[in-house]
Order: C-alpha cells, then sequence, then structure tokens
C-alpha cells in the first residue's frame, strides 16, 4: 500500500491554480471512495490519497461565518494582491516601502486577481494563496489498510504531521494551542532539527507516544516570554461517511505581520480565523528571526517552497498512517486529469471560465517545457 500524492502544478509569479479547481477534483475523488464504499459497478480500488497545491490568492469563509461580508468588506477582500518575484517575507525589498502608485509594474511584482468563496469547513475566514502549501488528504478513515481514526484523531494526525514536518526539515518548535491550527512562538530560540543533529526522526513530544494520545498533550513547551503567538498552519476538516476531505495549509514563504500594507499582505485585511490579538508567521520568517540561528536562511533554499514541503508532509503522513511509500503523480498526468474534470462530459457542475483558462495554460506550458528538455518553471 502507498499515499498516492498528487500535485497541482503551478509556475510563479503568475500561473497558480484556482481554489475552486483544487475543490473540483477533490471533490471527484471523494466521490469515487464513496462509490467504492458503495460497492458501486466500475469502482476502483482503494488508495489513500493526497492533494497538495497552491492556490491563487483566496478568501474561504467557513461555516460559523453566520453574516454576510458588508460591501466594504467584500471590497476590500477582494482587491487584487501585489507579489514580489523576491522571496516574499524580505524585509529589504524596495517594494515594501514604494508608493502604492509605483507598485504595479515596478520591482519585479505581478499583480493577483483575489476570489472569495464559501467552504465547508469550520470556523471563519481564513486565506490561501502564493507561498502557502495547501495539503489535503482523501481517506478512509476506518479503512483496514492503514491505521484507524476517530474524528478527534484524524484532526490530531493532521497536527502531528505539521509538527513533524516544521521540526525535521527547520528545526522549528511548533505546537498545538486550545485554538485550531499549529502555532509558533514567534521568533524563539531555534534548535537544530534532528536531520542536522543525527538524533533520529522524532521530537521530544512524539518519542514514545502515540499519534492521537500525543497530539492532544502538544501544547507550547516554549516560554511565554520567548515570544508572541503566531499560526504558521491553519487546520480545517470536513468529513463524509468516514472519507476525509480539506486538511492543512501551511505558510513557507508569506509576508508576516512587519507588512502592514493590504495590497503586499492579503492578512493585513481581516482577522484570521477571527482571532483578536494572535498574528499569522510563516517558515521563513521565522527562520529570518529565530533566536540563535547559526545557519542563514540560504541553508534552507532547497526546502523553502511548497512542493519540497508538500513532499515532506506526505511523507511524514504516510508513516504516521502505516503505509509503506508515497507516489508522486507526474505533473503531465495530473494535468490530465484536470482536462478530463474541466470537459463538458466529465464535470459534474458548472466550471467556471478562470478553471478553464488555467488547465489551458499549464497544459500549453507542460508542453513548451517538453520541447525544450522537460525543464520546470517554479
Amino acid at each position: 500500500m502507498h499515499l498516492l500524492h498528487l500535485r497541482l502544478p503551478y509556475r510563479a509569479p503568475s500561473l497558480y491554480p484556482p481554489y475552486a479547481l483544487a475543490s473540483r477534483l477533490q471533490d471527484h475523488l471523494r466521490r469515487s471512495l464513496l462509490d467504492l464504499k458503495d460497492n458501486r459497478p466500475g469502482s476502483k480500488p482503494y488508495t489513500p490519497t493526497i492533494i497538495s497545491f497552491t492556490p491563487l490568492p483566496t478568501y474561504t469563509l467557513g461555516r460559523r461565518q453566520a453574516s454576510p461580508l458588508t460591501g466594504d468588506e467584500a471590497t476590500r477582500l477582494s482587491a487584487p494582491v501585489y507579489y514580489p518575484s523576491s522571496p516574499l517575507a524580505s524585509r529589504s525589498s524596495p517594494l515594501m516601502s514604494a508608493p502604492l502608485q509605483r507598485i504595479d509594474g515596478e520591482h519585479g511584482t505581478v499583480k493577483l486577481p483575489v476570489s472569495i468563496l464559501h467552504s465547508p469547513r469550520g470556523g471563519l475566514t481564513t486565506y490561501h494563496g502564493p507561498g502557502q502549501v495547501v495539503l489535503w488528504p482523501i481517506l478512509d478513515l476506518i479503512s483496514s489498510q492503514h491505521n484507524k481514526y476517530t474524528v478527534r484523531c484524524y484532526t490530531r494526525l493532521l497536527e502531528k504531521t505539521t509538527i513533524s514536518t516544521l521540526w525535521k526539515s527547520f528545526g522549528i518548535q511548533a505546537f498545538t494551542t486550545d485554538d485550531p491550527g499549529v502555532w509558533v512562538r514567534s521568533g524563539a530560540a531555534w534548535a537544530p532539527s534532528p536531520e542536522e543533529t543525527g538524533e533520529g526522526e522524532k521530537t521530544q513530544e512524539e518519542k514514545g507516544e502515540e499519534a492521537c494520545a500525543l497530539a492532544g498533550t502538544e501544547k507550547s513547551s516554549v516560554g511565554e516570554d520567548e515570544g508572541p503567538l503566531a499560526k504558521v498552519a491553519a487546520l480545517g476538516v470536513h468529513l463524509r461517511r468516514h472519507v476525509s476531505g480539506l486538511g492543512t495549509a501551511i505558510n513557507v514563504d508569506m509576508p508576516g505581520p512587519e507588512v502592514t500594507r493590504e495590497a503586499l499582505n492579503p492578512w493585513a485585511r481581516f482577522v484570521a480565523c477571527g482571532l483578536e490579538g494572535k498574528t499569522v508567521t510563516s517558515v521563513r520568517g521565522e527562520l529570518d528571526k529565530a533566536k540563535g540561528n547559526p545557519q542563514p536562511t540560504q541553508k534552507y533554499e532547497g526546502m523553502l517552497n511548497p512542493p519540497a514541503v508538500a513532499g515532506a508532509w506526505a511523507e511524514n503522513l504516510a508513516r504516521n498512517i502505516g503505509v509503506e511509500k508515497v507516489k508522486t503523480v507526474g505533473e503531465d498526468e495530473v494535468v490530465s486529469l484536470l482536462e478530463e474534470l474541466v470537459s463538458g462530459k466529465a464535470a459534474q457542475e458548472e466550471v467556471g471560465e478562470e478553471e478553464r483558462k488555467f488547465v489551458r495554460l499549464i497544459r500549453e506550458q507542460l508542453d513548451r517545457e517538453g520541447d525544450m528538455g522537460g525543464g520546470r518553471g517554479i
């Protein structure tokens, strides 16, 4: 048994899949698994699967969003976002101090449209976009082909996998709190990762613990004087007959609270998940300001991108659920599946023009790269 990893391709600085397209793929895979559980003819054998992607800028509204956005709120959120071509968390970029009228078209920036969508998860408003990796496992939580999970334990599994990935890959000490998601003490003391010390892969909290029991006690072991609480990964779950949907989103390289201009920082436009007084951070942001970090952030450049973090997260998930390995599907095969999903015959519901446009453009990009020898441009 293996974990199948479907990684939606993107090409920075402007070619990102719409969030709605990733949702369409997730719905398709969940329907296929539910068909299998119903023993419908033609159903494919069960394979645990994960979708990872980095979408166009998107705000999603959870089920706790009791009242609709006001006109002013919708206008504020839906304004275009300007992204620098240099690392998003860079504080030295002239973009951060440029007059707004000079941002568009200067300093290597690109203007991206913003979508506002409703999500079946709990909670309030959150943001997804470039510099982040969204990870959606599609599992049958009661399958005998891997570890079984209750709803609570599955949530803990997502938290554990995220905490483990941040620790093993970057030496970042993350934890859970009474609020949803995965958190850090921003600017707290840095510790070398297990891969650098050779001391093994498990965090201190993981040693000798089972997934569900473990995550229920993964509270902050970093002193409160070490820095303010900041969310580095969001979490949202939707289950249907024990089939999982949604998952987690890790901020890899995104603007932090230091960037207050709403044109440059989508987080500055709202209170993330309705948590007043809490900030949002990213992996790069924490590496840049971690106390006692003797290694320059450049040491981690090979991992400081969404596809690399997605790969590490998928490996940790496979290990945690008890399957042998991860099989990553090639980009050409993934795009072929997307083409099928947005075609008139296969589409279960109306397909947006933005979805069709992305699929067409990414296919053209892959064909060009194939003609040039298979180079990648993410």
